[in-house]
């Protein structure tokens, strides 16, 4: 097996656990709405349902759960295609492409079996810094609530982005010093 396939399963499979045990958990022992505060103030488990993606967007729409699930197995599908073509150099798509995937996956099995997400990582602040920074951040004192397979997602997508800003593993070195003048001299002749 490949090092890009090996390290997308090593991350893919053990957070898709992860999600789904956390989500289990809560379900089974927390009733929907009910909450357990662990940092007053600022941080709680909320049992609470999405219907939609993030921020719900689409939650409110008949065709939003099709369209989800839709896309869920399409970029799932995606992703396992693109991390069987990736050179064997190429560990940090690998591993958004496995962190992406794993929460993907999470959620993707909520909108399945149950028609709607369970979300229960809940961050407020009604003052100080955490409240200043969640009203730039999310527009209010309250951060939309989200689960293990959100913040997987969220860290695949920004190692992703990262890597194709930086120009990904296949970036080309310029020439330098006579090379490079050999070059600007074969493209004015």
């Amino acid at each position: 097996m490949r090092t890009p396939v090996k390290i997308f399963l090593a991350l893919s499979i053990p957070l898709f656990l992860l999600d789904w045990a956390t989500k289990a958990w809560i379900r089974a022992n927390l009733p929907v709405r009910d909450h357990i505060t662990v940092i007053d103030g600022m941080f709680r488990i909320w049992h609470r349902t999405n219907t939609g993606a993030a921020w719900s967007l689409f939650g409110d729409k008949t065709w939003g759960m099709a369209f989800l699930t839709t896309m869920g197995v399409i970029a799932v599908v995606a992703m396992v295609w693109m991390v069987r073509s990736l050179p064997d150099e190429d560990r940090i798509t690998a591993i958004s492409l496995g962190t992406l995937a794993g929460g993907a996956a999470g959620n993707l099995l909520d909108r399945i079996r149950f028609q709607m997400v369970t979300d229960f990582l809940d961050f407020y602040a009604e003052t100080g810094i955490m409240a200043a920074i969640l009203r730039k951040v999310a527009g209010g004192i309250h951060y939309p609530t989200f689960n293990v397979a959100d913040m997987a997602i969220v860290t695949g997508a920004i190692l992703l982005a990262i890597e194709a800003l930086r120009g990904g593993g296949n970036k080309e070195e310029a020439p330098t010093g006579d090379a490079a003048e050999a070059s600007e001299g074969a493209k004015s002749a």
